[in-house]
C-alpha cells in the first residue's frame, strides 16, 4: 500500500495545486506510519516514503522568511494562494523527514536512513537532469514540437497572469463585482 501511495503521490506532484489535499493526506499518512511503526519495519518502506517527501522539499521557502499563516484545517489550506499551498506541503515534508531522522538516530540506524536518502536523492536528481537535457535538445531534434510547446506555454502564462490578477483583486478589494462603483461627489 505504501509503495502504491508513493507512486500516486509522485504522479500528483506533476500538478501539485490540483491535488493538494491528496498530497497532504498521503504525507500525513507517511508521517503517522513513521511515528507508529518501529524502525526495523520502516527500513524496507523507506525509499517509497522518502521519494515524495524529498520531491516536496523543493517547495520549502529557502529564504527563511515565510508568509505562511497558521493552518489548522483543510478548509484554511484551500483558501491559501497556490504558492502558500506548496509551501505548506513542503513544510509537512520537512517535518516528516526531521521526525524520521530523530527516530532513526535514537534507534542507532541513522546510517540506513542516510543511505536511503542518498538513493532517493540520486534517483530524483537523475530524473531531473534527464528532463532538463530533453528540454534543451527538443528545439534541435524536433522544431515543430518545440514551437507547439512554446505556444502552449505562452497560453499557460497568459492564463496564470489572469488568475494571479484575479487573486490580487479578490485579496485587495474583496471580489470583482459586475457593476462599477460610482464616483463620490465632493462638496467642494
Amino acid at each position: 500500500m505504501v509503495v502504491k501511495l508513493s507512486f500516486t503521490a509522485r504522479r500528483f506532484l506533476s500538478g501539485p495545486n490540483r491535488h493538494i489535499l491528496r498530497l497532504v493526506a498521503i504525507l500525513r499518512l507517511f508521517a503517522n506510519l513513521g511515528d507508529l511503526l518501529p524502525c526495523e519495519l520502516l527500513l524496507p518502506l523507506l525509499p517509497a516514503m522518502l521519494s515524495p517527501a524529498h520531491r516536496c522539499l523543493s517547495f520549502v521557502n529557502q529564504s527563511g522568511y515565510s508568509r505562511l499563516p497558521e493552518v489548522s484545517s483543510l478548509e484554511e489550506l484551500l483558501l491559501l494562494n497556490r504558492g502558500l499551498q506548496l509551501e505548506f506541503l513542503g513544510q509537512i515534508a520537512e517535518s516528516f523527514l526531521e521526525a524520521l531522522t530523530l527516530k532513526f538516530q535514537e534507534a542507532n540506524l541513522s546510517s540506513e536512513l542516510t543511505t536511503a536518502q542518498k538513493t532517493v536523492r540520486k534517483a530524483v536528481d537523475k530524473a531531473r537532469g534527464q528532463r532538463r537535457l530533453e528540454r534543451r535538445l527538443k528545439p534541435i531534434v524536433n522544431q515543430e514540437a518545440a514551437a507547439h510547446q512554446r505556444k502552449a506555454q505562452n497560453k499557460k502564462k497568459v492564463l496564470a497572469k489572469k488568475r494571479n490578477m484575479e487573486e490580487h483583486i479578490k485579496r485587495t478589494k474583496g471580489a470583482r463585482g459586475g457593476l462599477k462603483a460610482k464616483p463620490t461627489k465632493t462638496l467642494v
